[in-house]
């Protein structure tokens, strides 16, 4: 959905903040009452994301700026009134204006400061009545301060470190969270852990430390006392030259100490007719938001399959496992326009609001009345679907190349193709193989390149990396997950027609038959005396030992020195039991593997691992 909200040719998309019955949204904007000048505007919307009220905030001599990309929000006072504050250039002009229901200013208060420079950026929230401001002043001197409701300063920190801030939280124990950058030439990451008088408490530094570590920080509080931040990572030089960075999403989790729990850095990849793969330095996760079971979701622009930009929504567990990315434009179109979603929050109704705006002339008169830069909202349910753009879930799907004819007791290395609406998917093989948690993988890849591709090039300054596994087919309506996992073959010869369940996060279920005939590559162990029927397969073994039959009671595996480096007992005596056993820890060498029976005959047989 594309909002006529703004002036002509220039509007930038700050914030959304959800309301009862709709939202109010930050834009920074241009108007003629105001000879042209940058000014700010807020806008009220309904549920459906239709205007309703809007109030320009501008001033004929300077700019009026809104603030930092996402970094400040409205807030809702007691008596239902909304404030928020503006930056009124040069000489950092705070003013907090406070709102009625109808836009309508009631108010208009300057907050205190003896600064003399005007900031580049600006974030702010309220916390119990109080306002708390940050930014950085043009010589990138770190600017914060507190203010009361009145706008009388209570505490002030001024820090001439090269650090400038991009976004305040309420931290989990009361205590205030700020994130910011080092300097442009060579800027870090730096998160804070401030005291309500704006002490430091900690000061932790994260990202490489030889290139850019992006401009924008966003960060988040989630459920177990712990913060998530997103902006992104220098992969590598975008050229042989060095002059600049292709950049990935990043995605870090930290504990309320400041210490890395993991890091997430999720590369897209695109290809041209004449450079061949590459990294597209333009995908940027913005705003994210946390919910109450920890799951992770992050507003941003990304490439769509080779079509250009587009605003997407990705989903990751806790542990940062990529669960689904869904693609939006505001026309449905993928013709390639430049577009940002650059602020994510909950709604009341359970779902997601993000916000952005269009940025390329691809949007003209003929879409939006001779406005191409425009404001834009997507409305989504937590699945990111039924909302705008979507009426119902991707269809579930699944295919796995396996060769016509197979050796029996054998492990094949077979490409398993899945799409659908959402990891983690599991497979459930008619031979009694499982394979779960499946999720995306941390790179995106288009059909062209596909798997198993190593990318290098100019392009990709002394950068290497072979895709094994990555989606291969990236579009607006699904992702598909391409990944080789050994698939077991059936013990006994002859035809069988292999059957392959698979199901997802939601619960949905597609079966899928393979016609396969399998040949007596593989002799079944048999006991000459008393014709025991004992399978150990595949030989050699890779990942997997499994050992089939009856009346097993004991199984161990030994050295060639006699020294037992796996050991199971009282296996359950069922017909036809298979256990499987890892070969995680034995190293590459000959074994041998001892099967006693319920009956107390010894089974000895020699097998080799890779």
């Amino acid at each position: 959905m594309v909002s006529d909200f703004g002036y002509r040719e220039m509007n930038v998309f700050n914030s959304i903040t959800p309301l009862d019955d709709g939202y109010i949204i930050i834009i920074g904007t241009r108007h003629p009452l105001y000879n042209g000048n940058r000014c700010s505007m807020v806008v009220k919307t309904d549920s459906e994301g239709n205007k309703l009220y809007s109030a320009f905030i501008g001033d004929a001599q300077y700019d009026v700026f809104e603030g930092g990309v996402s970094a400040s929000s409205v807030y809702t006072t007691e008596t239902g009134t909304y404030k928020f504050i503006f930056n009124i250039g040069p000489d950092i002009k705070l003013q907090s204006y406070e709102f009625d229901d109808s836009l309508r200013i009631l108010d208009a208060t300057r907050l205190n400061t003896d600064s003399t420079n005007r900031p580049l950026m600006l974030c702010n929230i309220y916390i119990e009545d109080n306002i708390y401001m940050g930014g950085q002043y043009e010589n990138f001197c770190e600017y914060l301060t507190k203010y009361d409701a009145n706008g009388n300063v209570i505490a002030e920190a001024e820090r001439r470190d090269h650090i400038g801030i991009r976004k305040i939280i309420g931290g989990q124990d009361g205590n205030i969270i700020v994130s910011g950058l080092r300097n442009y030439n060579n800027h870090d990451w730096i998160i804070q852990k401030l005291d309500t008088s704006l002490n430091t408490i900690w000061h932790k530094t994260y990202g490489r430390s030889d290139m850019k570590n992006g401009f924008q920080i966003f960060i988040a509080p989630s459920p177990d006392s712990c913060y998530v931040m997103n902006g992104i990572y220098p992969v590598c030089y975008a050229d042989r030259f060095e002059d600049r960075t292709s950049d990935a999403a990043c995605i870090r989790k930290i504990d309320d100490n400041g210490n890395l729990l993991w890091e997430k850095v999720i590369k897209n990849y695109y290809s041209d007719y004449y450079n061949g793969p590459g990294i597209f330095d333009l995908d940027c996760s913005y705003d994210l938001y946390v919910d109450n079971e920890g799951y992770i979701y992050i507003a941003g622009q990304g490439t769509n399959l080779s079509t250009g930009m587009a605003g997407f929504l990705t989903k990751l567990t806790p542990d940062g496992d990529i669960m689904f990315r869904r693609y939006y434009t505001p026309d449905g179109s993928q013709n390639g326009p430049q577009l940002y979603l650059n602020s994510i929050k909950p709604t009341p109704d359970g779902g997601l609001i993000m916000g952005g705006y269009t940025y390329d002339s691809y949007y003209t008169a003929a879409e939006f009345g001779d406005y191409f830069q425009q404001p834009w909202l997507v409305k989504t349910d937590m699945n990111g679907l039924d909302g705008l753009c979507y009426t119902e879930l991707p269809e579930l799907n699944l295919d796995v190349f396996i060769p016509d004819t197979v050796c029996n007791l054998d492990t094949i290395d077979c490409v398993v193709n899945i799409s659908g609406p959402s990891a983690p998917y599991t497979m459930e093989f008619s031979t009694g193989q499982v394979i779960d948690n499946i999720y995306y993988p941390d790179i995106f890849v288009p059909e062209e390149i596909g798997i198993d591709t190593v990318l290098s090039g100019e392009l990709l300054y002394e950068y290497t990396e072979p895709v094994t596994e990555a989606t291969i087919k990236d579009t607006a309506i699904e992702n598909i997950i391409a990944r080789h996992y050994n698939i077991r073959t059936p013990r006994d010869p002859g035809e069988h027609q292999l059957a392959i369940t698979l199901s997802d996060y939601y619960g949905n279920i597609k079966t899928i038959y393979k016609d396969i005939y399998v040949n007596p590559c593989h002799d079944l162990a048999v006991d000459e005396n008393d014709n025991i029927m004992l399978s150990i397969y595949p030989n050699p073994a890779t990942e997997y030992i499994n050992i089939a039959g009856e009346n097993i009671a004991e199984i161990q595996i030994c050295n060639l020195l006699g020294e037992v480096v796996y050991k199971i007992s009282s296996v359950a005596p069922r017909h036809d039991t298979t256990n499987e056993i890892s070969t995680d820890g034995m190293g590459a060498g000959s074994y041998f593997v001892r099967v006693r029976m319920t009956d107390g005959k010894v089974i000895t047989k020699k097998i080799i691992v890779l």
